[in-house]
Protein backbone atom coordinates (compact mmCIF):
# COMPACT_ATOMS: atom_id res chain seq x y z
CA UNK A 1 0.00 0.00 0.00
CA UNK A 2 1.28 3.43 -0.94
CA UNK A 3 1.07 6.52 1.25
CA UNK A 4 -1.70 7.93 -0.98
CA UNK A 5 -3.43 4.68 -1.97
CA UNK A 6 -6.80 5.98 -0.75
CA UNK A 7 -6.85 8.77 -3.37
CA UNK A 8 -8.38 8.55 -6.84
CA UNK A 9 -7.08 11.06 -9.36
CA UNK A 10 -8.08 12.02 -12.89
CA UNK A 11 -5.30 13.67 -14.87
CA UNK A 12 -6.69 15.76 -17.71
CA UNK A 13 -3.49 17.39 -18.80
CA UNK A 14 -0.53 17.05 -21.07
CA UNK A 15 3.16 17.70 -21.61
CA UNK A 16 4.88 18.34 -18.25
CA UNK A 17 3.28 20.47 -15.52
CA UNK A 18 -0.01 18.58 -15.14
CA UNK A 19 1.40 15.08 -15.73
CA UNK A 20 4.33 15.71 -13.36
CA UNK A 21 1.95 16.91 -10.65
CA UNK A 22 -0.09 13.71 -11.10
CA UNK A 23 3.05 11.55 -11.23
CA UNK A 24 4.08 12.78 -7.78
CA UNK A 25 0.81 11.39 -6.43
CA UNK A 26 0.80 8.22 -8.53
CA UNK A 27 4.30 7.23 -7.42
CA UNK A 28 3.09 7.44 -3.82
CA UNK A 29 0.24 5.05 -4.48
CA UNK A 30 -2.65 7.24 -5.65
CA UNK A 31 -4.73 5.75 -8.44
CA UNK A 32 -4.28 8.09 -11.40
CA UNK A 33 -6.30 7.77 -14.60
CA UNK A 34 -4.57 9.69 -17.37
CA UNK A 35 -6.83 11.01 -20.13
CA UNK A 36 -5.26 11.48 -23.58
CA UNK A 37 -6.54 12.45 -27.00
CA UNK A 38 -7.19 9.52 -29.36
CA UNK A 39 -4.59 9.02 -32.06
CA UNK A 40 -1.87 11.44 -31.03
CA UNK A 41 -2.03 11.19 -27.24
CA UNK A 42 -0.14 13.44 -24.85
CA UNK A 43 2.10 16.00 -26.56
CA UNK A 44 5.10 14.70 -24.60
CA UNK A 45 4.94 11.47 -26.62
CA UNK A 46 6.51 13.39 -29.50
CA UNK A 47 9.43 14.65 -27.40
CA UNK A 48 12.69 12.79 -26.92
CA UNK A 49 14.97 11.37 -25.95
CA UNK A 50 14.17 8.33 -28.10
CA UNK A 51 16.20 5.10 -28.39
CA UNK A 52 18.64 5.50 -31.28
CA UNK A 53 17.06 8.94 -31.85
CA UNK A 54 14.11 7.34 -33.70
CA UNK A 55 10.80 9.05 -32.74
CA UNK A 56 8.03 6.73 -31.58
CA UNK A 57 4.89 7.57 -29.59
CA UNK A 58 5.53 4.68 -27.18
CA UNK A 59 9.26 5.27 -26.69
CA UNK A 60 9.58 8.88 -25.56
CA UNK A 61 11.87 9.05 -22.53
CA UNK A 62 10.05 12.17 -21.33
CA UNK A 63 6.62 10.53 -21.53
CA UNK A 64 7.81 7.29 -19.95
CA UNK A 65 9.27 9.17 -16.99
CA UNK A 66 6.29 11.49 -16.44
CA UNK A 67 3.60 8.84 -16.52
CA UNK A 68 4.73 5.93 -14.38
CA UNK A 69 2.12 4.21 -12.20
CA UNK A 70 -0.82 5.62 -14.18
CA UNK A 71 -3.75 4.02 -15.95
CA UNK A 72 -4.27 5.43 -19.43
CA UNK A 73 -7.47 6.03 -21.40
CA UNK A 74 -8.19 7.93 -24.59
CA UNK A 75 -11.09 10.37 -24.92
CA UNK A 76 -12.09 13.08 -27.34
CA UNK A 77 -13.32 15.45 -24.64
CA UNK A 78 -14.54 17.91 -27.27
CA UNK A 79 -17.21 15.39 -28.35
CA UNK A 80 -20.51 15.03 -26.49
CA UNK A 81 -19.84 11.41 -25.53
CA UNK A 82 -16.21 12.01 -24.60
CA UNK A 83 -17.12 14.99 -22.41
CA UNK A 84 -19.79 12.95 -20.65
CA UNK A 85 -17.37 10.10 -19.94
CA UNK A 86 -14.82 12.58 -18.59
CA UNK A 87 -17.48 14.01 -16.26
CA UNK A 88 -18.27 10.51 -15.03
CA UNK A 89 -14.62 9.89 -14.23
CA UNK A 90 -14.34 13.22 -12.39
CA UNK A 91 -17.49 12.54 -10.41
CA UNK A 92 -15.87 9.40 -8.98
CA UNK A 93 -12.52 11.08 -8.29
CA UNK A 94 -11.01 12.78 -5.26
CA UNK A 95 -8.74 14.96 -7.36
CA UNK A 96 -8.77 16.41 -10.87
CA UNK A 97 -5.45 17.73 -12.21
CA UNK A 98 -5.60 19.76 -15.41
CA UNK A 99 -3.39 22.26 -17.24
CA UNK A 100 -5.65 23.55 -20.01
CA UNK A 101 -6.35 27.23 -20.60
CA UNK A 102 -9.12 28.75 -18.45
CA UNK A 103 -11.07 29.66 -21.57
CA UNK A 104 -10.99 26.08 -22.92
CA UNK A 105 -12.04 24.65 -19.57
CA UNK A 106 -14.99 27.00 -19.34
CA UNK A 107 -16.08 26.45 -22.96
CA UNK A 108 -16.12 22.69 -22.39
CA UNK A 109 -18.14 23.06 -19.19
CA UNK A 110 -15.44 21.79 -16.81
CA UNK A 111 -15.19 24.83 -14.56
CA UNK A 112 -14.79 23.99 -10.88
CA UNK A 113 -18.11 25.58 -9.90
CA UNK A 114 -19.86 23.20 -12.30
CA UNK A 115 -17.94 20.05 -11.40
CA UNK A 116 -18.19 20.60 -7.64
CA UNK A 117 -22.00 20.51 -7.80
CA UNK A 118 -21.81 16.84 -8.77
CA UNK A 119 -18.77 16.13 -6.58
CA UNK A 120 -18.64 18.54 -3.59
CA UNK A 121 -15.49 16.94 -2.21
CA UNK A 122 -13.54 17.38 -5.44
CA UNK A 123 -10.07 18.93 -5.26
CA UNK A 124 -9.39 20.44 -8.68
CA UNK A 125 -5.87 21.63 -9.43
CA UNK A 126 -5.57 23.94 -12.43
CA UNK A 127 -2.02 24.67 -13.59
CA UNK A 128 -1.81 27.49 -16.12
CA UNK A 129 0.88 29.96 -17.24
CA UNK A 130 -0.63 32.94 -15.37
CA UNK A 131 -3.46 31.65 -13.19
CA UNK A 132 -7.24 31.94 -13.38
CA UNK A 133 -7.40 35.73 -13.00
CA UNK A 134 -5.58 38.90 -14.02
CA UNK A 135 -4.91 40.55 -17.40
CA UNK A 136 -2.68 37.66 -18.55
CA UNK A 137 -5.24 34.98 -17.66
CA UNK A 138 -5.82 33.80 -21.23
CA UNK A 139 -2.27 34.25 -22.51
CA UNK A 140 -0.39 31.20 -23.65
CA UNK A 141 3.17 30.58 -22.49
CA UNK A 142 5.89 27.93 -22.35
CA UNK A 143 8.91 27.17 -20.20
CA UNK A 144 10.98 29.83 -21.98
CA UNK A 145 8.33 32.52 -21.48
CA UNK A 146 7.88 31.62 -17.81
CA UNK A 147 11.60 31.92 -17.12
CA UNK A 148 11.79 35.38 -18.64
CA UNK A 149 8.57 36.93 -17.40
CA UNK A 150 9.24 35.77 -13.82
CA UNK A 151 12.55 37.64 -13.68
CA UNK A 152 14.51 34.45 -13.06
CA UNK A 153 16.20 34.41 -16.46
CA UNK A 154 17.36 38.02 -16.06
CA UNK A 155 19.50 36.89 -13.14
CA UNK A 156 21.27 34.16 -15.14
CA UNK A 157 24.14 33.60 -15.34
CA UNK A 158 24.38 34.49 -11.66
CA UNK A 159 28.13 35.00 -11.86
CA UNK A 160 27.68 38.04 -14.06
CA UNK A 161 28.59 38.82 -17.66
CA UNK A 162 31.21 41.04 -19.30
CA UNK A 163 28.73 42.85 -21.57
CA UNK A 164 25.10 42.99 -20.48
CA UNK A 165 24.01 44.13 -23.97
CA UNK A 166 25.80 41.37 -25.87
CA UNK A 167 25.12 38.52 -23.41
CA UNK A 168 21.36 38.15 -22.91
CA UNK A 169 19.55 36.55 -19.95
CA UNK A 170 19.46 32.75 -19.89
CA UNK A 171 16.73 30.35 -18.93
CA UNK A 172 17.49 27.14 -17.07
CA UNK A 173 17.93 23.85 -18.88
CA UNK A 174 15.62 20.84 -18.96
CA UNK A 175 12.23 22.60 -18.84
CA UNK A 176 12.67 23.49 -15.17
CA UNK A 177 9.75 25.95 -15.17
CA UNK A 178 7.29 23.25 -16.20
CA UNK A 179 8.61 20.80 -13.61
CA UNK A 180 8.58 23.45 -10.86
CA UNK A 181 4.95 24.27 -11.68
CA UNK A 182 4.07 20.58 -11.40
CA UNK A 183 5.93 20.26 -8.09
CA UNK A 184 4.21 23.36 -6.70
CA UNK A 185 0.89 21.95 -7.89
CA UNK A 186 1.52 18.67 -6.08
CA UNK A 187 2.23 20.44 -2.80
CA UNK A 188 -0.83 22.68 -3.13
CA UNK A 189 -3.02 19.70 -4.07
CA UNK A 190 -2.12 17.79 -0.92
CA UNK A 191 -2.75 20.90 1.17
CA UNK A 192 -6.26 21.00 -0.29
CA UNK A 193 -6.71 17.27 0.41
CA UNK A 194 -5.81 17.81 4.07
CA UNK A 195 -8.27 20.72 4.25
CA UNK A 196 -10.99 18.52 2.77
CA UNK A 197 -10.38 15.86 5.41
CA UNK A 198 -11.00 18.51 8.08
CA UNK A 199 -14.02 20.19 6.48
CA UNK A 200 -15.46 17.68 4.02
CA UNK A 201 -15.36 20.33 1.29
CA UNK A 202 -13.28 20.28 -1.85
CA UNK A 203 -11.10 23.13 -3.11
CA UNK A 204 -10.02 24.69 -6.39
CA UNK A 205 -6.24 25.04 -6.50
CA UNK A 206 -5.30 27.87 -8.87
CA UNK A 207 -1.60 27.38 -9.69
CA UNK A 208 0.23 30.03 -11.74
CA UNK A 209 3.48 28.90 -13.34
CA UNK A 210 4.55 32.55 -13.49
CA UNK A 211 4.19 32.82 -9.71
CA UNK A 212 5.81 29.43 -9.09
CA UNK A 213 8.94 30.71 -10.87
CA UNK A 214 8.77 34.11 -9.16
CA UNK A 215 8.72 32.35 -5.79
CA UNK A 216 12.21 31.02 -6.49
CA UNK A 217 13.59 34.57 -6.44
CA UNK A 218 11.54 35.84 -3.49
CA UNK A 219 14.63 37.28 -1.76
CA UNK A 220 15.36 39.40 -4.84
CA UNK A 221 11.68 40.31 -5.21
CA UNK A 222 11.73 41.42 -1.59
CA UNK A 223 14.80 43.57 -2.20
CA UNK A 224 13.13 45.12 -5.24
CA UNK A 225 9.86 45.92 -3.47
CA UNK A 226 11.18 46.77 0.00
CA UNK A 227 14.44 48.54 -0.79
CA UNK A 228 14.09 49.37 -4.48
CA UNK A 229 17.20 47.33 -5.26
CA UNK A 230 17.65 45.30 -8.43
CA UNK A 231 20.23 42.62 -8.90
CA UNK A 232 22.18 43.06 -12.13
CA UNK A 233 24.37 40.65 -14.03
CA UNK A 234 27.43 42.81 -14.66
CA UNK A 235 30.60 41.19 -13.36
CA UNK A 236 31.84 42.73 -10.17
CA UNK A 237 28.46 44.25 -9.33
CA UNK A 238 27.94 41.79 -6.50
CA UNK A 239 30.29 41.56 -3.48
CA UNK A 240 32.61 38.57 -3.32
CA UNK A 241 31.32 35.62 -1.35
CA UNK A 242 34.73 33.96 -1.10
CA UNK A 243 33.83 31.06 -3.32
CA UNK A 244 35.69 29.52 -6.21
CA UNK A 245 34.89 27.37 -9.20
CA UNK A 246 38.29 25.80 -9.77
CA UNK A 247 39.94 23.45 -12.24
CA UNK A 248 41.91 20.36 -11.23
CA UNK A 249 43.91 18.24 -13.63
CA UNK A 250 40.93 15.90 -14.08
CA UNK A 251 37.83 17.99 -13.38
CA UNK A 252 36.27 21.01 -11.71
CA UNK A 253 35.44 21.67 -8.07
CA UNK A 254 33.57 24.31 -6.13
CA UNK A 255 34.73 25.48 -2.71
CA UNK A 256 33.33 27.92 -0.14
CA UNK A 257 35.74 29.76 2.18
CA UNK A 258 33.47 32.42 3.66
CA UNK A 259 34.33 31.86 7.34
CA UNK A 260 37.65 32.01 9.16
CA UNK A 261 37.38 28.32 10.02
CA UNK A 262 36.68 27.28 6.42
CA UNK A 263 39.61 29.36 5.22
CA UNK A 264 42.05 28.03 7.82
CA UNK A 265 41.10 24.45 7.00
CA UNK A 266 41.32 25.10 3.26
CA UNK A 267 44.83 26.49 3.74
CA UNK A 268 45.71 23.18 5.40
CA UNK A 269 44.32 21.31 2.38
CA UNK A 270 46.68 23.35 0.18
CA UNK A 271 49.65 22.44 2.41
CA UNK A 272 49.90 25.78 4.25
CA UNK A 273 51.48 27.84 1.43
CA UNK A 274 53.44 30.94 2.47
CA UNK A 275 51.27 33.34 0.46
CA UNK A 276 48.22 32.42 2.56
CA UNK A 277 49.98 33.69 5.68
CA UNK A 278 50.46 37.24 4.40
CA UNK A 279 48.50 40.28 5.58
CA UNK A 280 46.39 40.15 2.41
CA UNK A 281 44.54 37.10 3.77
CA UNK A 282 44.81 37.39 7.55
CA UNK A 283 41.12 37.99 8.22
CA UNK A 284 37.83 37.84 6.36
CA UNK A 285 37.70 41.55 5.58
CA UNK A 286 41.17 41.35 4.02
CA UNK A 287 40.30 38.20 2.08
CA UNK A 288 37.14 39.79 0.68
CA UNK A 289 39.19 42.76 -0.46
CA UNK A 290 41.85 40.57 -2.07
CA UNK A 291 39.82 37.53 -3.14
CA UNK A 292 40.78 37.92 -6.81
CA UNK A 293 44.42 37.49 -5.82
CA UNK A 294 43.57 34.49 -3.64
CA UNK A 295 41.72 32.86 -6.53
CA UNK A 296 44.77 33.14 -8.77
CA UNK A 297 46.94 31.41 -6.19
CA UNK A 298 44.37 28.69 -5.48
CA UNK A 299 43.89 28.02 -9.19
CA UNK A 300 47.64 27.74 -9.72
CA UNK A 301 47.87 25.16 -6.93
CA UNK A 302 44.73 23.24 -7.94
CA UNK A 303 45.66 22.65 -11.59
CA UNK A 304 48.06 19.87 -10.60
CA UNK A 305 45.77 18.20 -8.06
CA UNK A 306 43.59 15.11 -8.41
CA UNK A 307 39.92 16.06 -8.12
CA UNK A 308 39.00 13.09 -5.96
CA UNK A 309 41.93 13.57 -3.58
CA UNK A 310 41.29 17.32 -3.31
CA UNK A 311 37.61 16.89 -2.49
CA UNK A 312 38.23 14.13 0.02
CA UNK A 313 40.92 16.17 1.76
CA UNK A 314 38.61 19.19 1.95
CA UNK A 315 35.72 17.14 3.30
CA UNK A 316 37.97 15.53 5.90
CA UNK A 317 38.68 19.05 7.18
CA UNK A 318 34.98 20.02 7.03
CA UNK A 319 35.40 22.49 4.16
CA UNK A 320 32.37 22.82 1.83
CA UNK A 321 33.87 21.47 -1.37
CA UNK A 322 32.45 19.17 -4.03
CA UNK A 323 33.15 18.19 -7.63
CA UNK A 324 31.22 19.96 -10.37
CA UNK A 325 29.69 16.92 -12.03
CA UNK A 326 28.45 16.53 -15.55
CA UNK A 327 24.99 14.98 -15.88
CA UNK A 328 26.61 11.65 -16.76
CA UNK A 329 28.86 11.81 -13.71
CA UNK A 330 25.89 12.66 -11.51
CA UNK A 331 23.94 9.71 -12.93
CA UNK A 332 26.84 7.42 -11.99
CA UNK A 333 27.26 8.91 -8.51
CA UNK A 334 28.17 6.41 -5.83
CA UNK A 335 25.97 8.36 -3.41
CA UNK A 336 22.88 8.01 -5.62
CA UNK A 337 23.66 4.33 -6.13
CA UNK A 338 23.98 3.77 -2.38
CA UNK A 339 20.52 5.27 -1.84
CA UNK A 340 18.93 3.37 -4.75
CA UNK A 341 17.87 6.66 -6.31
CA UNK A 342 17.20 5.19 -9.74
CA UNK A 343 14.24 2.90 -10.35
CA UNK A 344 13.87 0.32 -13.10
CA UNK A 345 10.71 -1.02 -14.72
CA UNK A 346 9.92 -3.25 -17.70
CA UNK A 347 8.14 -1.42 -20.52
CA UNK A 348 6.55 -3.07 -23.56
CA UNK A 349 8.53 -2.25 -26.73
CA UNK A 350 11.37 -0.83 -24.63
CA UNK A 351 12.52 -3.56 -22.26
CA UNK A 352 14.07 -2.52 -18.95
CA UNK A 353 13.95 1.25 -18.45
CA UNK A 354 15.82 3.21 -15.75
CA UNK A 355 14.22 6.31 -14.22
CA UNK A 356 15.23 9.00 -11.70
CA UNK A 357 13.53 8.30 -8.39
CA UNK A 358 12.36 10.42 -5.46
CA UNK A 359 14.61 12.61 -3.27
CA UNK A 360 13.14 11.18 -0.07
CA UNK A 361 12.54 7.86 1.69
CA UNK A 362 9.32 6.91 3.47
CA UNK A 363 9.92 4.23 6.10
CA UNK A 364 6.49 2.54 6.02
CA UNK A 365 5.09 3.34 2.56
CA UNK A 366 8.06 3.63 0.21
CA UNK A 367 7.97 5.45 -3.09
CA UNK A 368 8.03 2.99 -5.97
CA UNK A 369 7.43 2.51 -9.67
CA UNK A 370 4.97 -0.37 -9.74
CA UNK A 371 3.95 -0.06 -13.39
CA UNK A 372 5.36 1.65 -16.49
CA UNK A 373 3.70 4.53 -18.30
CA UNK A 374 0.59 3.35 -20.17
CA UNK A 375 0.45 2.58 -23.85
CA UNK A 376 -1.95 4.90 -25.67
CA UNK A 377 -5.46 3.84 -24.62
CA UNK A 378 -4.08 0.77 -22.83
CA UNK A 379 -6.71 0.77 -20.07
CA UNK A 380 -9.79 1.84 -22.02
CA UNK A 381 -11.60 -1.44 -21.42
CA UNK A 382 -10.54 -1.74 -17.77
CA UNK A 383 -11.70 1.76 -16.91
CA UNK A 384 -14.64 2.40 -19.24
CA UNK A 385 -16.15 -1.08 -19.04
CA UNK A 386 -14.96 -2.27 -15.65
CA UNK A 387 -15.69 0.96 -13.78
CA UNK A 388 -18.20 2.98 -15.74
CA UNK A 389 -20.30 0.09 -17.06
CA UNK A 390 -19.81 0.52 -20.80
CA UNK A 391 -19.85 -2.62 -22.95
CA UNK A 392 -17.27 -3.83 -25.43
CA UNK A 393 -19.80 -3.00 -28.16
CA UNK A 394 -19.99 0.56 -26.82
CA UNK A 395 -16.21 0.80 -27.04
CA UNK A 396 -16.23 -0.51 -30.61
CA UNK A 397 -18.72 2.17 -31.61
CA UNK A 398 -16.74 4.86 -29.82
CA UNK A 399 -13.59 3.80 -31.63
CA UNK A 400 -15.31 4.11 -35.01
CA UNK A 401 -16.67 7.54 -34.05
CA UNK A 402 -13.28 8.71 -32.80
CA UNK A 403 -14.42 9.18 -29.19
CA UNK A 404 -11.65 6.89 -27.87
Amino acid sequence: MGALSDLKVVEWGEFISGPYCAKLLADLGAEVIKVEKPGCGDRSRSYGPFPKDLPHTEKSGLFLYLNTNKLGVTLDWASVTGAEILRELITQADILIENHSPREVEELGFHYDTLSKANPGLVMTSITPFGQSGPYRDYRACDLVSFHISGLAHMNPSGGVDDIEEEPPLRGKSLQADFLAGLSGGIATMSAVFARRATGQGRHVDLSQHEALASVIRRDLGAATYEGLERIRVKGAQPSTETLLGQCKDGQFFVVCNTDRFWANWVEVMGNPEWADTELFQNRAARRENWDAAKIMIEEWAKDQSLDELVRAAQARRVPCMPVNTVRESANSEQLAARDYFAEVDREQMGRVRFPGAPYKLSQTPWQVARPAPLLGEHNEEVLCGRLGYTEQDLAIMRVEGVI
